[in-house]
């Protein structure tokens, strides 16, 4: 088996400097494509992309916070380099015709809300810089609905379908991230793109498309509204992301040292009504990359898969609702194969969750989860995660009565068999509010019997009918206090503490220690999700911040 040796973060500098760049000319458009559109459409209108995308700097992880709107109103871009306009009246009618296997750094496409959705599957291979992203921007229209873009019925971008783009991969997505056959397998890697501000749906089995040869074909139980082989700097923003069999999918495959994603950023989105039923192996997001950040969204249900299926390092999940699934958070292990990128990450075996609202309903349409949040490992425990979960400053909410489960549980270790891999893999949870609202349900904290151990620091609300495993106590722990009640004081719609509740200024922890690779200032909860996606800074409105993911208001 070939493997790197040296630090994880040296290896990606050398490695970065290596691949940054190979072929960053692009090859594919020629003279048949038409001139970009260089003019503001209309002025008043025209934002300019920042110089480099929140998140594109490699020198603090995660980047530091933000707060980011709830709107979904977008206005037009005007690229750096070349700006192109999509939609009725505009430079091009159809998203068909426009270069997209052409793009370069700094390049903008526009594409204009209109009242019946675009059809057109496409590829980009662009190699955007930190200075120069490549924005495929949506414009929204008066009342801030987002332009659609529907695999049903789908016909293949006429570039794509010249050149043969993904030839291999053509059934497993709509929005697809890869190479041409004449760039070199081994090194090119598309890099700083942003999609935002598009409604993506309908990459889903059932569903046909027209391929790259015009032929009819049907997509994979795979499909994704957004697929990419391997990406770097790849941020998905403000989008609508439903009805596909994974949401977004980034892969590390591990077959070459430049074989893998990094620093994908999934920011102030609503993902939902993703999966397929009766498969628990399509998710809302699947994502395989070097460090990994999720910020700001509404996360919902997915059918038969997790709402979060995350395989990637230095993963960071930070002020967003989620739903839980089969699981609200799947944190397991990479499945790169032969040459080690992630694993060699110094932050591989650490991961950070802080500031969510979690609700697993056992009353939800697409059911509830048993285990709703793993950590390690679930295929191959030589690659599990075997360090520390910081989960802190959490609202999570089990909705369900003790008539219809005796018992729930909260954090799974490792595999399903419980085998022990690392037993001291851990969960470190503070400054969380853990609630069910009906009170009568026991809690187990820890599901597995040997496998993993679940340290309470600081302050913690569990509810009156808590314990720490249905079998083994002794791994979990608790040093701080337990506020224990069933009725933390929460309002029951919004899950924000009111007034007198008991879990008003009683402060939150954070993590017990900051490991080499992570910027500590950066993981301080600052932030609380607002409705139906985004940031807002979140106040101190006593002595200290209360439990849980909200300030009382």
């Amino acid at each position: 088996r070939s493997t790197m040796t040296g630090s994880g973060h040296s290896f990606f500098k050398r490695l970065a400097l290596a691949t940054a760049f190979s072929g960053l000319t692009a090859c594919g458009g020629g003279s048949s494509d038409p001139p970009p559109s260089r003019a503001p459409e209309t002025a008043d209108q025209i934002a300019t992309p920042l110089a480099a995308p929140p998140g594109s700097t490699q020198a603090q992880w995660p980047p530091a916070f933000q707060t980011l709107p709830s709107s979904a109103c977008s206005p037009p871009l005007v690229g750096s380099h070349a700006t192109y306009h999509v939609g009725p009246g505009r430079q091009y009618t159809e998203l068909t015709d426009v270069p997209w296997l052409s793009l370069q750094a700094g390049d903008v496409v526009n594409i204009y809300h209109r009242a019946a959705p675009y059809k057109t599957k496409f590829g980009l291979r662009a190699q955007g810089t930190a200075n120069a992203p490549v924005y495929i921007n949506g414009v929204t229209d008066a009342q801030c609905n987002r332009p659609v873009i529907s695999g049903d019925g789908a016909v293949t971008a006429t570039d794509a379908a010249r050149l043969n783009f993904g030839e291999d991969i053509q059934n497993n997505g709509l929005i697809q991230i890869y190479r041409l056959s004449t760039d070199d397998r081994n090194t090119y890697t598309p890099r700083y793109i942003t999609i935002q501000n598009l409604k993506v749906m309908n990459a889903q089995r059932g569903k046909s498309f027209k391929g790259n040869a015009g032929d009819n074909r049907l997509y994979d139980d795979t499909a994704s509204g957004i697929y990419a082989i391997r990406v770097a700097h790849l941020t998905v923003e403000n989008c609508e992301i439903t009805e596909n069999g994974n949401g977004v999918f980034t892969n590390t495959r591990g077959l070459g040292a430049a074989d893998f994603s990094a620093y994908v950023i999934i920011r102030r989105n609503q993902i939902y009504l993703n999966g397929n039923a009766n498969r628990s192996t399509e998710h809302g997001l699947y994502i395989q990359a070097y460090r990994t950040l999720y910020e700001g969204n509404f996360i919902g249900q997915d059918r038969g898969g997790s709402s979060l299926k995350d395989r990637s390092s230095g993963t960071v999940v930070r002020y967003n609702k989620i739903l839980a699934s089969a699981r609200a958070l799947d944190l397991v292990e990479t499945e790169e194969e032969y040459v080690q990128i992630l694993q060699l990450d110094p932050l591989y075996h650490h991961a950070w969750v802080y500031g969510n609202v979690l609700v697993n309903d056992f009353n939800a349409p697409l059911g509830n989860s048993a285990r709703p949040i793993h950590w390690g490992h679930d295929n191959n425990g030589s690659r599990a995660r075997t360090g520390t979960l910081f989960f802190y400053g959490n609202t999570y909410v089990n909705k369900s009565k003790s008539s219809q489960y005796y018992y729930t549980t909260v954090f799974q270790i490792g595999g399903n068999d419980d085998d022990v891999v690392s037993p001291n893999t851990r969960v470190e949870a503070s400054g969380n509010i853990f609630w069910n609202d009906d009170g009568s349900t026991q809690w187990f904290f820890l599901a597995n019997r040997s496998n993993g151990k679940v340290h309470f620091r600081g302050t913690n609300h569990v509810p009156t009918a808590w314990d720490a495993t249905e079998k083994n106590s002794s791994r979990v722990t608790v040093a701080g206090n337990h506020l224990v009640g069933d009725q933390p004081g929460l309002a029951t719609a919004t899950y924000w503490p009111l007034a007198g509740s008991s879990v008003l200024n009683k402060g939150i922890a954070g993590p017990s220690f900051t490991p080499a690779g992570a910027t500590a200032a950066n993981l301080v909860v600052q932030g609380v999700f607002t409705e139906p996606m985004g940031i807002a800074r979140r106040p101190t409105l006593g002595g200290a911040l209360d439990l849980g993911a909200m300030e009382a208001h």
